[in-house]
């Protein structure tokens, strides 16, 4: 083999290599790219989700808060099954336009109050996979103010959570630990109970 075939022979070897090795940093890019697009419509989806479970939350719990007006309640009536039931289609109203929906959502309404002197909670659920963050117990207490018109006395309190479900690569990554419930994607909101026109 003379010099000229040498390096013809040789040649023909780089640029096979060469071409092998854009071919694989091709698919390499292709896929890096393919996780980032992956990544942020993941992202998205997830903000979007949260954002409604968010204002979902906030607007229910705001509702409850307001029993004190619409119904004859001082702050001390328990939550009743029809309320869950009302409540869960509110929640699937906000959150996908109908209050029929196929759709799962899970909600917790919690209500805490004082009775005695001493700290009095119920609550209601329409599955035990939606958690909230912090339970409206002993935990939250601290949070409610003396009434001014009942010497004293805390204030009633309520706090409203809901899950949804997600498909998502990346939600563990994602979404905060107090957002997450056994896997779903969550969202609690607390008020303070509205007082009554006359004195509570």
């Amino acid at each position: 083999m003379n010099i000229t075939d040498f390096f013809s022979s040789h040649s023909k070897n780089f640029r096979t290599n060469k071409r092998g090795s854009v071919t694989i940093e091709f698919l390499f890019m292709l896929m890096l790219l393919t996780f980032i697009f992956a990544f942020l419509a993941d992202f998205a989806i997830i903000r979007i989700t949260q954002g409604k479970l968010d204002n979902a939350s906030y607007s229910l719990v705001n509702i409850l808060r307001e029993r004190a007006q619409l119904y004859d309640d001082d702050g001390t009536k328990e939550i009743k099954q029809s309320d869950l039931t009302e409540y869960e289609e509110l929640a699937k109203l906000i959150l996908f336009g109908d209050k029929k929906s196929d759709k799962k959502v899970g909600i917790r309404l919690e209500h805490w109050w004082q009775k005695d002197g001493q700290g009095v909670m119920d609550e209601k659920s329409n599955t035990q996979n939606c958690q909230p963050y912090k339970k409206l117990d002993n935990q939250l207490a601290h949070l409610s103010p003396l009434s001014e018109a009942v010497n004293k006395r805390k204030v009633p309190l309520y706090q409203v959570t809901l899950c949804v479900d997600i498909n998502s690569f990346f939600q563990s990554l994602i979404v905060k630990k107090e957002n997450l419930s056994f896997g779903s994607l969550s969202s609690s909101s607390i008020a303070v109970a509205r007082a009554k026109s006359q004195s509570q």
